[in-house]
């Protein structure tokens, strides 16, 4: 990577608002040194878990920020107080830097952005190969538990902490999946090391951890079974609470895109779930769980664009099959999934997967492509072909079809007639 697509890289890190106020406020001279060293930490924070960072990038930030070459990440996630939303906290980023790094003096730590109510810290010291595993772990919570307790104090706002183990620089993202997946497990006040997490619940942890690497593998490797290891996923998270689904659906979606950049010749955008809180804090139940469908089919579908239908997977051939039979008549989604005996949620997620579009989609394209076909081999109007196709509506009928042709059938019409 040149220095040109270097800088471009990094100034991507945060959106053009976040740029411009800092490059704003240093013209006017209302950051000092310190001030534009915490911003840095966020940028470099960023980049590393939610977009990645190239080994180049890395050393460049480790001559800026000074850090080391081993280190384990802390997550720590404000708790919200009894049914108030976390967004609603109103913490000073600027002031809580500086507040962390006075209670870390002496150790090395750099200091992530507040993302919906999270924020990351990475831990780094050359010393740690010296180290045994057991005081790796002690001297770990020992910094999380202190930095924990000071926080509450402070703001008056429980906290919980999930911690990862030690890992080179270059593989730090390997800290982060573990810091992740303590979180889930933590009451209020709590911190968990990834190596405690045999005691809590073993079977959940096995069952939602096992299918989120195998999604991972499938997406990295541009297979069709990622769909069935994260609908595993959104099943078993379907029992927890709207908030701790904000959190598991986020994660999901972050290792999706990550997963979907590796070995990728493509440049492709990372999941950006900084840009969806709003809609996030507007869903709930189910409507999280649907929502969480539609980003990964997205984030899939930049990995590997389908452009033929999958008629070897039986559910696509039966439901072609009754769409041939009976499209001329007024069909839902219901019925079809009634048909072929799957749930209508599952049936939606299942054609979206194995076509590329939705139901609706695919009916309409059906319809429009007969219509063609008798629009230019019969004398029939277009209102007769309308009902024909099974459209109750000309006006509606013509609006679908320009929406998928770009003419009118009226103009279709014409254009064959004199082409």
């Amino acid at each position: 990577m040149n220095t040109t697509e270097s800088d471009t890289k990094i100034r991507d890190l945060f959106d053009r608002q976040f740029w411009d106020s800092l490059h704003t406020g240093i013209l006017n001279s209302k950051f000092s040194k310190e001030d534009i060293l915490s911003y840095v930490e966020k940028s470099f924070m960023f980049s590393l878990f939610c977009r990645g960072a190239s080994h180049k990038e890395l050393s460049v930030f480790k001559s800026i920020l000074n850090f080391k070459n081993l280190g384990f990440v802390i997550l720590f996630e404000f708790l919200p107080k009894e049914e108030t939303e976390i967004i609603d906290f109103d913490i000073d980023e600027l002031s809580m830097y500086y507040f962390i790094k006075n209670e870390l003096k002496g150790i090395s730590a750099v200091i992530g952005p507040m993302i919906h109510n999270r924020f990351c810290l990475l831990v780094t010291d050359d010393a740690y190969t010296q180290v045994s595993a057991n005081d790796l772990i002690s001297n770990s919570i020992a910094i999380a538990e202190n930095l924990l307790k000071s926080i509450e104090n402070k703001i008056q706002t429980k906290l919980a902490a999930g911690i990862g183990n030690v890992h080179s620089i270059h593989s730090i993202y390997t800290s982060y999946f573990e810091a992740l997946s303590c979180i889930q497990y933590c009451n209020p006040g709590e911190i968990i090391h990834v190596n405690e997490l045999v005691k809590h619940d073993k079977y959940y942890n096995f069952e939602y951890k096992e299918a989120e690497k195998n999604m991972i593998e499938a997406v990295r490797l541009r297979k069709p079974e990622s769909y069935n290891y994260f609908l595993i996923m959104m099943n078993r998270i379907s029992q927890l609470n709207d908030a701790a689904k904000r959190n598991k659906i986020i994660e999901a979606l972050v290792l999706s895109s990550h997963a979907s950049r590796i070995g990728s010749m493509n440049e492709m955008d990372y999941f950006d779930y900084t840009s969806h809180i709003s809609s996030l804090m507007s869903l709930r139940g189910q409507q999280l769980i649907e929502w969480a469908f539609q980003q990964f089919l997205d984030i899939t579908g930049q990995v590997k664009k389908r452009n033929t239908i999958d008629y070897s997977n039986k559910i696509v051939q039966a439901t072609k099959e009754y769409l041939e039979a009976h499209y001329t008549e007024e069909i839902s989604l219901e019925d079809v999934a009634e048909y072929v005996n799957i749930s209508p949620q599952y049936f939606s997620k299942l054609i979206k997967k194995h076509t590329g579009f939705n139901f609706i989609d695919w009916l309409s394209m059906l319809r429009v492509n007969k219509a063609k076909e008798l629009l230019t081999n019969s004398n029939l109007t277009v209102k007769e072909v309308c009902y024909m196709v099974g459209y109750k509506d000309p006006n509606y009928f013509s609006r679908i079809f320009k929406k998928k042709i770009g003419l009118t059938p009226s103009e279709y019409i014409k254009k064959n007639t004199f082409s």
